[in-house]
């Protein structure tokens, strides 16, 4: 069921394999020429679904000039749920209940022999329902999908990539540099140990059977020793995972990490810090090549729709000369 992406021209489109999951769900650089677009579309939040049978009734855009990233199908988490029977044995089953959180809902994973892994993570889904559906159902299992907490239908939103496959993180709202607005739930610098473990708590009640956190910002706080020691010893203490994202080089996240016993990682490639095709394609073959030379790496990124368009063509040219993709859990270390 492994998701791939045709170019025919200058178009892209995402297509599935399956029974019953056969069609195109986006086009993105029907237009561009091959060249970069970094633009993406305003989140689609307020539209009604569309009809649960959109997944396979979908139009075939490949070759459609002028198609945009508002051609893709507004879905709702029920609208992909709604096409789960014909994914077989894809579903993502728990392990056994006495597992900590983190064990429990990670993707089972074994690298062939010799082999090098190279994890996977798309962090901030869940507010643009067409971007959420298309990494949800477009890229293959073996990349970890890491939702926003304040998305509407948060929870159905997890149950859907699990059901496709996917092991899901919720992002963590952490203080960064650039003092962009948190949400009610952010952790900031100077906060007590109470109100970091309420407001990480709050997330958590609201995210079911995630495995951790993605970290999201944070190259502010987790320079800080005395707050990353108590976001770290929180999420330890609830048996969940911590992935850096925040791409600081100087963050203590690790140490902190190490020091409260919690499983974490952290991100050796950040994808999209330029979100164009071509930014993205070379910071993916850097990835690679980290990965080949520490026999392991971990890219993440954003999701945008030429995230996910450029993540799917590069793994679909992948061969087994190339490391093996693999979840993010299979990156955590204690």
């Amino acid at each position: 069921m492994a998701a791939v992406l045709l170019i025919a021209g200058a178009g892209a489109g995402l297509y599935f394999a399956g029974d019953r999951v056969s069609e195109q769900l986006h086009l993105w650089l029907a237009s561009s020429g091959g060249g970069d677009l970094a633009a993406v579309p305003q989140p689609r939040t307020a539209t009604p679904s569309a009809d649960p049978s959109a997944l396979t009734e979908m139009p075939a855009l490949a070759t459609t000039a002028g198609a945009t990233p508002e051609s893709w199908p507004d879905l709702s988490p029920a609208d992909l749920l709604a096409q789960t029977a014909a994914l077989g044995e894809r579903s993502l089953k728990d392990t056994a209940f006495d597992q900590p959180p983190w064990r429990r809902f990670a993707r089972p994973f074994t690298a062939p022999e010799g082999r090098p892994r190279l994890g996977l993570l798309v962090t901030g889904l869940g507010i643009d329902r067409a971007v959420t559906a298309a990494a949800i159902a477009g890229l293959p299992p073996d990349v970890s999908l890491s939702f926003d907490p304040y998305a509407a239908d948060l929870a159905d939103w997890i149950a859907a990539a699990r059901a496709f496959g996917h092991e899901a993180l919720v992002d963590l709202p952490l203080q960064s540099k650039d003092k962009h607005a948190l949400g009610a739930s952010g952790l900031l610098i100077g906060l007590n140990a109470d109100e970091t473990a309420r407001r990480i708590g709050a997330i958590t009640d609201s995210a079911p059977s995630v495995l951790g956190f993605a970290g999201a910002g944070g190259d502010a706080l987790l320079l800080d020793d005395t707050a990353a020691g108590m976001v770290t010893d929180e999420i330890a203490r609830l048996g969940l995972a911590f992935i850096d994202a925040s791409g600081e080089p100087m963050s203590l996240a690790l140490p902190a990490a190490k020091q409260s016993d919690l499983a974490a990682a952290r991100g050796d490639v950040i994808l999209d810090a330029r979100p164009s095709r071509t930014a993205i394609t070379e910071r993916l073959a850097a990835a690679a090549e980290v990965a080949q030379e520490q026999g392991r790496a971990l890219a993440v990124a954003r999701a945008t729709p030429v995230t996910i368009t450029v993540l799917a063509d590069w793994l679909r040219r992948l061969d087994d000369r190339g490391p093996v993709p693999a979840p993010a859990s299979a990156l955590l270390q204690r």
